[in-house]
């Protein structure tokens, strides 16, 4: 099992909390039908963890899917899974218009030894099979780095294969134990970078990064 962290898919023993009725409602059929909630920042200090899920209304499918914060216990988390492959977004019907692109990219990362997984809409429309994705879509990816020379690699892979895509490249590079930077803000080369934990969110001196 992996460890907590930002984008981990978990299943829980129990439905989990959430802010009002109508969300606690929308957790306990979210949960029912076995579906895994993304970790996201800690509410507060202690064992509680942050999580959320994307939902659409089945009597109003073209409706904007609806983006739902929950909360729970880490005692409740049952399993932790990343995000789904690069590979298996591909195969997702959905993906059929930009087969092309898919492919590139699945081939191009591949061939440079960068594994991509993939958060977002694109992530919850293989997860639910409802609609999630749209024409103007990005595809969130999340590819892990050891340290800089990895992130640098990452991200100047982005950076070169985006113009030959139908689809814009959102999404983070996660260094191991520290957090998650966004892609393009890392490629500025600043001396400072947001990076992004369950727990915090600050600037991070670049030179504290790990090789």
């Amino acid at each position: 099992m992996i460890v907590l962290r930002r984008h981990a898919l978990a299943r829980l023993s129990q439905v989990p909390g959430a802010d009002n009725e109508a969300d606690r409602a929308r957790a306990a059929r979210w949960h029912a039908a076995s579906r895994p909630f993304v970790v996201t920042r800690r509410r507060e200090v202690g064992s509680g963890i942050g999580l959320g899920f994307c939902t659409t209304d089945p009597e109003h499918p073209e409706l904007r899917p609806r983006r739902v914060a929950a909360h729970t216990d880490a005692a409740l988390v049952i399993s932790l899974a990343l995000p789904p492959t690069l590979e298996e977004i591909a195969r997702n019907p959905a993906a059929s218009p930009h087969a092309a692109s898919f492919s590139r990219l699945t081939i191009a990362a591949a061939a440079a030894g960068i594994a991509i997984h993939v958060y977002g809409s694109w992530m919850w429309q293989a997860i639910t099979g409802e609609r999630h994705v749209h024409e103007a879509s990005d595809l969130d990816v999340l590819i892990d780095v050891a340290g800089i020379s990895a992130a640098d690699r990452a991200t100047a892979f982005l950076a070169e294969i985006e113009p030959t895509l139908t689809f814009r490249l959102d999404g983070e590079v996660s260094f191991a134990n520290l957090g998650e930077v966004n892609w393009r803000e890392y490629r500025q080369d600043r001396p400072e970078v947001l990076l992004k934990s369950v727990d915090a969110m600050r600037l991070t001196p670049r030179m504290e990064l790990p090789a």
